[in-house]
C-alpha cells in the first residue's frame, strides 16, 4: 500500500477521528490494512496515535464499509451498525460501535468505526496438531454463546427499533425469506429455476411451530469468532442478523463446519443445557436450504458487476460469484431430494 503518510484514506481518515476523539488533535494513523477475509464488506484495522494526557496513547479501530461497488446483502451499512450498538450492553460479546457516518466527504463511501478487539478469528490456528482439546473447548464455549444470544431479551435492547418482529411462527422465516428474495429478483441477470424452486419450497414449507423467536446472528460459523488463548472473546459479522428462529443459526453453524471443533450431538446438547430450549432436526433441515438460497442471492449482485463492469471487482467477490451459486443450487437441490 505505500506510506501511510501517501495514502489518501489513511489521511482522511485520522482526520475524521480528530474530530471524534476527545483531545486527539494531532491523532494520526500510522498503519492501515484490510482484513482478508469477509466477503459481504470491506473490514480496515487503523492504528492510530495521538498524544493524551498520559503521553502518546495507540488504539486499533476497526473500520467497515460496503465495497466501492456496493453491498451484497440486503440490509444497509446502518443496519449492521445498529446491531452492534443495541448489543453493547448485553451479555453477548461484540466489539462497541463507535460512530456511523454516512457523509461520503471522507472516505468517498458511508462507513462506521467500532472498537477493535484483541485476538485472532483464523480457523488455522485452532487446526494445528495436538490442539483437539482446544477445538472441543471452542465448540462448547460457541454453543454457550449461541445460547445466550437466543435467550436475550432482544425487546428491551432495542432490536425492535429498526428490525421487523415475526408476529406468527410462519413470519420467522418468511420475513427474512422476502427479504432475501426481493435481493435475489432484484439483481439477478438471468432466469435460474433451481432458485426459484427453493424459494418456492422454502415458502411453502415455512416452520408452523417456533416456540420462541429470538436474537438471530445469521452468518455463525469458523472464521467468524475471535478467541485469545483458550477463550471465545467476541462475535462478528452481523449483517445478517434479524429476529427469528433460532434453528437458522445451527443451520448457519452446521453449513460453516462448527461441529468439525465438536460433534453436533454435543454442540446441540450445550446448547440445549444453557438455553432451555430444544433442537428441531427438522427446523435446521428447512433453513439448510434457505442458507443456499441465500448464498445464490449474494451471488447475483457480483455476477451483473462482473458482466456490467468489465470484470474489475475484488478478486474474493469474483471468487464467491461464480463458486458458490452453482455449489448452493446443488446443496439445495440434495436436501429437496430432487
Amino acid at each position: 500500500m505505500g506510506p501511510v503518510q501517501d495514502n489518501p484514506d489513511a489521511v482522511r481518515l485520522a482526520a475524521y477521528l480528530r474530530t471524534k476523539v476527545d483531545g486527539a488533535s494531532d491523532l494520526v494513523v500510522e498503519k492501515l490494512h484490510r482484513n482478508v477475509g469477509g466477503m459481504s464488506r470491506e473490514t480496515w484495522f487503523a492504528d492510530a496515535t495521538w498524544t493524551g494526557r498520559n503521553g502518546r496513547e495507540k488504539k486499533t479501530f476497526t473500520v467497515r464499509a460496503d465495497h466501492p461497488e456496493g453491498s451484497v446483502v440486503p440490509v444497509p451499512l446502518e443496519y449492521e451498525y445498529k446491531v452492534y450498538h443495541a448489543l453493547a450492553d448485553t451479555d453477548v460479546p461484540v466489539a462497541r460501535a463507535l460512530w456511523f457516518e454516512p457523509d461520503p466527504q471522507w472516505l468517498g463511501r458511508a462507513f462506521y468505526i467500532r472498537e477493535t478487539i484483541d485476538g485472532t478469528s483464523a480457523p488455522k490456528a485452532l487446526f494445528r496438531k495436538g490442539e483437539d482439546e482446544l477445538r472441543r473447548s471452542m465448540g462448547r464455549q460457541l454453543a454457550r454463546l449461541l445460547a445466550r444470544i437466543h435467550v436475550l431479551d432482544w425487546e428491551a435492547a432495542g432490536f425492535p427499533d429498526f428490525m421487523p418482529v415475526p408476529t406468527s411462527p410462519e413470519d420467522a422465516a418468511r420475513l427474512e425469506l422476502a427479504r432475501w428474495r426481493k435481493h435475489y429478483e432484484d439483481h439477478r441477470i438471468e432466469a435460474r429455476p433451481v432458485a426459484t424452486e427453493l424459494f418456492s419450497w422454502l415458502n411453502r414449507n415455512a416452520p408452523r411451530d417456533v416456540p420462541r423467536i429470538s436474537l438471530v446472528w445469521g452468518d455463525v460459523g469458523l472464521g467468524n469468532f475471535i478467541f485469545q488463548g483458550e477463550s471465545v472473546v467476541g462475535l462478528t459479522d452481523w449483517e445478517q442478523a434479524h429476529l427469528g428462529d433460532p434453528m437458522k443459526d445451527w443451520a448457519s453453524a452446521l453449513f460453516r463446519g462448527v461441529d468439525n471443533l465438536l460433534p453436533r450431538d454435543e454442540l446441540f446438547a450445550e446448547w440445549e443445557k444453557e438455553s432451555g430450549l430444544r433442537i428441531d432436526e427438522d427446523r435446521i433441515r428447512y433453513y439448510s436450504v434457505f442458507i443456499d438460497a441465500q448464498y445464490v442471492s449474494i451471488s447475483h449482485p457480483m455476477i451483473r458487476r462482473i458482466v456490467e463492469r468489465d470484470g474489475l471487482m475484488d478478486i474474493s467477490l469474483v471468487r464467491l460469484a461464480m463458486g458458490f451459486p452453482f455449489h448452493c443450487q446443488h446443496l439445495g437441490l440434495k436436501a429437496l431430494d430432487v
